[in-house]
């Protein structure tokens, strides 16, 4: 706790270690170098220094008006010990010995060497503190960086700086909380009575008054860009969020149900399995539910199961109908797509529907139509499905496909199902990520197997064996002690500040057979050979980079470092175990292009976020 002391003690006073009611003889001394320190009996660490005023013989010692920085407690002044630093060969009589009430005082007289003598009395006083400082400002629920600045002079202005490192920043500058000098006063006509907090957006004021009101100083909130850290590195990275899910949830979770993710502007959307007219719709900075938003499902065949939902790139929501021909359903053989093209509150707009056993899939090259096939666990798109050309990226888990449809203006245009080598096991987060809309030369993407074989395979464009397959790390990374005990799951990649970040799921089984999962971000570079996963390794969310967890904000064994089977809080159950193994990872861009936003959904135990940054902090 902070103490308020109060500067009146002249440089040359002697640091000394002694009992109360000792006397110190100091040397090289005069009159003006008499020093009497007050103690409270309550409280003799701490000494409290008197105000000497010889012509009017009294001696008055400054107790602050309350003792706590937090509590409104005052002293006891009636229970007071009192030392002195006399100068050479003076003496004080009577004693100043013993608990005394200083509110009365006490009277002594101080004869020095020569002779000469003054009659001093000795009170106590409560002071009020004329500190007049704003101590520290933050943004309630984020790592904002933010700095105060003291005027330079009296009478000018200080200033609140909050460095903009953030695209999320703009959410929470009506959450500020500031403190200031203890038992100062704050005004400000940004401050809001009901909720408690300062609105500082650029411009805001704030005036710290001293609890003597002898002070004022104003402060202006500023809102600054820092610098830029060089084209191919990460700056500034920090947890936004992480939560677990539980069985007592608020927001509506279902065990099984959220298998995917979307973000659409600063909302972050969570899939239903079970009923897609109840995705739950998230502030993605804060990860608080957005009230009042949902996404409107009118039009949507009732019946279908929607697994799989993403968004293009020019924002739109997209989602796709799980289609299985390998049961004997056939309410569900038509393969469906659905674009919200106004927004996720407006009606969405059928793209596609067409049957996994009609002319569409038959004639795809390396064959879809089969007696087993089923599509729509994952889904992702490059391009703009509503413009212009747009590829869509879907996995087959069950012939161990990736599977491309291409889109012009939004019209299907032709379905094609390629056979990239390496592992042949798909799972149900099996995931497609197309790298180019060019198809002219075949077709460019990464995708993960989602398993145990921890296959994660980039495939450029061409012709003939030309996967890659990247090494799986040794460190920052869950190895297993057998072959199944760990693994990949699914994956998100985005290019970012000269950088070709890739960002995997890594799981863990304990013995329990449940599961741990934390989250592995790489620069894999632009031209990827089979160790640039390994080589290029910027952080994992449970270690940090390899320097620690303390580089990386939120880094550890939390919720916002990994998801658990057990509860992080006592008492609380976990929503389920997640028997179908599945979840997300995707990348969201800010439109200024400085910041990157990257999320991991594990399915029925937690959802967390994290920003990457070009700042240089």
């Amino acid at each position: 706790m902070k103490k308020i002391f109060w500067a009146l003690v002249p440089a040359i006073l002697l640091n000394v270690s002694c009992k109360p009611d000792d006397l110190i003889i100091n040397t090289d001394s005069d009159l003006n170098t008499l020093t009497v320190t007050g103690y409270l009996v309550s409280d003799e660490t701490n000494g409290y220094s008197g105000v000497v005023d010889e012509e009017a013989g009294l001696i008055t010692i400054q107790v602050p008006y309350y003792i706590s920085d937090t509590e409104e407690i005052q002293g006891d002044l009636t229970q007071m010990r009192v030392t002195a630093n006399l100068p050479q060969g003076a003496t004080l009589n009577p004693s100043i010995a013993g608990i005394h009430d200083l509110t009365e005082g006490i009277k002594t007289t101080l004869t020095l060497y020569n002779g000469s003598s003054t009659e001093f009395t000795i009170i106590a006083a409560y002071k009020k503190s004329d500190a007049a400082s704003l101590l520290k400002c933050s943004l309630d629920g984020t790592n904002a960086t933010i700095r105060v600045v003291e005027p330079e002079e009296e009478g000018e202005k200080g200033t609140i700086i909050i460095y903009n490192t953030s695209s999320s920043i703009s959410s929470y500058l009506e959450y500020g909380v500031c403190e200031a000098s203890p038992w100062a006063s704050i005004s400000s006509d940004s401050y809001d009575e009901t909720t408690g907090y300062f609105n500082l957006e650029a411009g805001a004021e704030i005036t710290v008054t001293s609890q003597d009101e002898s002070t004022s100083v104003t402060y202006v909130v500023s809102i600054e860009l820092p610098s830029f850290v060089a084209s191919g590195t990460m700056g500034y990275t920090a947890a936004l969020f992480g939560f677990q899910f539980y069985t007592d949830n608020e927001m509506g979770l279902q065990a099984t149900a959220h298998r995917t993710l979307a973000a659409v502007g600063n909302y972050l959307i969570l899939s239903n399995s079970l009923d897609y007219t109840q995705m739950i719709v998230l502030n993605r900075f804060t990860g608080a539910l957005a009230s009042g938003v949902t996404v409107n499902t009118s039009g949507i065949d009732a019946g279908r199961s929607i697994h799989a939902i993403t968004t293009d790139d020019a924002g739109h929501l997209v989602a796709v109908a799980f289609s299985n021909t390998a049961d004997d359903d056939t309410s569900n053989d038509n393969f469906r797509v659905w674009v919200w093209e106004s927004g996720i509150e407006q009606a969405p707009t059928s793209l596609m529907d067409e049957d996994l056993g009609g002319s569409f899939f038959e004639n795809a090259p390396r064959g879809i139509n089969t007696s087993s096939y089923n599509l729509g666990r994952t889904v992702t798109v490059k391009g703009d499905l509503t413009s212009g050309k747009a590829v869509m990226g879907l996995t087959a888990p069950v012939n161990y496909r990736p599977v491309f449809i291409t889109f012009e203006s939004g019209v299907p245009q032709s379905a094609y199902a390629e056979w990239a080598g390496g592992v042949v096991s798909f799972s149900n987060a099996s995931k497609n990520i197309v790298l180019s809309t060019d198809t002219s030369n075949g077709y460019s993407y990464i995708w993960s197997t989602a398993n145990h074989n921890s296959g994660i395979m980039y495939v450029p464009a061409g012709t003939g064996t030309r996967a890659i397959k990247f090494d799986t790390p040794t460190s920052h990374w869950w190895t297993g002690s057998g072959t199944y005990d760990h693994g990949v799951r699914s994956l998100a990649y985005t290019e970012f500040n000269g950088m070709n970040l890739l960002a995997v799921t890594n799981y863990l089984v304990p013995s329990t057979g449940n599961h741990y999962c934390r989250l592995y971000v790489s620069n894999i570079t632009a031209a990827p050979s089979t160790t640039s996963f390994v080589d290029g390794f910027l952080f994992d969310t449970r270690e940090g980079t390899v320097n620690g967890t303390g580089d990386i904000t939120g880094t550890g064994f939390s919720v916002t470092g990994m998801t658990s089977f057990a509860s992080f809080v006592s008492g609380k159950t976990v929503l389920g175990n997640n028997p179908n193994v599945t979840g997300d990872v995707i990348f969201v861009e800010s439109e200024d292009g400085n910041t990157v936003q990257v999320y991991m959904l594990d399915t029925d135990q937690g959802l967390f976020g994290y920003e990457i940054t070009r700042y240089d902090m």
